[in-house]
Order: C-alpha cells, then structure tokens, then sequence
C-alpha cells in the first residue's frame, strides 16, 4: 500500500521514516489546515475606524485604502457590535463605506457593486447609514435609465423636430402629478418623529423621489407648525439630494443646514440626529 492510501486508511506505513510519521500524526491530530487565517477583530476595526475618519475629511481615496485594509483581515463580513477590547464599533460594514467613497468619486460601476453588497448583507438595516444607502441606489438606478434612455430614444424626424430636455446626471426625474398624493395626505395625523407624515417622508426619501419627500415635509409644517421633526426631516432629504446631485447646487445645502439650525435650536436630541442622519451627512452639514 502507499503511503497516501496508508493515510486514508487511518494507518500509518511502516518504514515512512519519522518525518512521515510525525506529518501523518499531525494531520490525523489536527486535521487539514484552514484556507485562510483571519487576524483578529481589532485588525479590522481599527482599518475600519481609520476609513471613517477619512470620510469625515472627505479623503474619499483614504477611505477606499482603509477599508480594503479592513477586508484584508479576513473580516468580510457586516457585523453588529464588532471588536474586542478598546476597539469596538456598533456597525462595521466596509462594503457600505467603500461604495460612498466610490461614488463620491464618480466611480459609478463600483458604487454600485459594493452598496448591492451591503445590502446584501442586510445588516445596515436599522441604522442611520440605511437611508443613505437606499438614497443612493436609488439615484443609480434613475442615472442608469436615464442613460438608457437616451441610448434608445429615436431621432426626431426633421420636419417637426422635439428637443429633449437634458437631466442632469444624478437628480431623480419628476414623479406624474396623478402618482403624487394630496399635499396633506402624508400629514393628516402625525404621530411624532415616528408617525403617519413621517413614514410617508422617509418611504418617499428611500426610494429616490425627493421632490416628493420636499412636498412632504412642507404638508407635515402645514399640518404641525411645532413640530420639530419636520426640521430633521428636510435637513435629511436637502442634504443628501446636495450630495447625490454632486453638490452643484449650495441652495439645497444652505436650507439643509438652516432646517438643521432649527431643529437643534428647538431642543432636538443629539441621538436623534445622528440616528438619521449618517456620519457622512453630518460632516456636510457640520461644515467639516
């Protein structure tokens, strides 16, 4: 018999010398080694930490460099509450940072791919970067069939030419008026931070009509004159339609930060804030 069917007996050959024998005492000990020996998670939260602070510089390369550095570690998964001893984060989602700082560099392809990834995951769900995310996959869902469109619209017949109107790249295309509920429809009985006109703002928010959640927040300040939430709200949506539309208008940054002005002075919780608005936001707002 061999000495590798000797092995895959379970036995041991007689004259294998004692390098064999202490190799195939090895293996029937301790098994095949691993493919791949992860280091430990405080490897990876720290790469992971340094890519956030990146963001908060905007060094969206950095951000990038750490977060691949984070995945090197062997940690390639989304994790809740990850770390050990000092170095702990209550999210750690390299994917979900990787496809911001992708997209903030206009690297649309690879924005796509690692956000599909974090919400693949599906553990950003429930945090403050969820409608972040969702706000961006929806805008590269709309660049794309706006592009697609244009790729397949027929030439106008020259007799009665029709110029298309250009859209710029990144802003979501107006929703059909009969699509659009009346203008107190999402605000008839607000139920606070978390009620009727506030789901309705978020739902429209998360699925890229921003002009829809505007409209929405302005119906929840009709309806609620006092309620502070509609502040946050419109600070939510202005800001990351700032961002996604390539910060080219300073309008819509100029009322996020007055809406945002106005629900801190209004004594709107700091927890709260950061629950809806991601890191990132924060930082656009915050003038970092």
């Amino acid at each position: 018999m061999r000495s590798w069917e000797c092995l895959a007996a379970g036995t041991i050959p007689r004259r294998t010398g004692s390098v064999g024998v202490i190799a195939a005492l090895l293996f029937a000990l301790t098994g095949p080694l691993p493919a791949q020996v992860s280091l430990p998670p405080d490897a990876a939260v720290r790469a992971y930490q340094a890519g956030q602070a990146a963001a908060l510089r905007k060094d969206w390369p950095l951000v990038i460099r750490k977060m691949n550095d984070a995945l090197a570690t062997g940690h390639t998964h989304a994790k809740r509450h990850f770390g050990a001893s000092r170095y702990t984060v209550d999210l750690y989602d390299p994917y979900y940072w990787l496809g911001v700082a992708h997209m903030e560099l206009g690297e649309v392809l690879e924005a796509k791919r690692n956000l599909l990834l974090s919400r693949s995951e599906g553990v950003i769900d429930g945090f403050s970067e969820s409608a972040d995310l969702l706000g961006r996959l929806g805008a590269l869902e709309r660049r794309e069939a706006q592009q697609s469109t244009v790729r397949e619209a027929p030439t106008p017949a020259p007799p009665e030419p029709t110029p298309a109107v250009p859209v710029p790249v990144g802003i979501p295309a107006a929703v059909p008026t009969d699509g659009v509920p009346a203008p107190d429809a999402g605000a008839r009985e607000p139920q606070g931070a978390g009620g009727a006109g506030a789901e309705r703002i978020l739902t429209l928010f998360s699925a890229g009509d921003f002009a829809g959640a505007e409209a929405g927040v302005e119906s929840l300040r009709r309806a609620r004159p006092d309620a502070r939430e509609a502040d946050l709200l419109a600070s939510l949506v202005l800001g990351t339609r700032y961002v996604l539309e390539g910060r080219t208008d300073p309008n819509l940054l100029a009322r996020a930060k007055k809406a945002l002005a106005a629900w801190r002075k209004r004594g709107g919780a700091r927890r709260t804030e950061e629950t809806f608005l991601s890191p990132s936001l924060l930082a656009t707002l915050n003038g970092t």
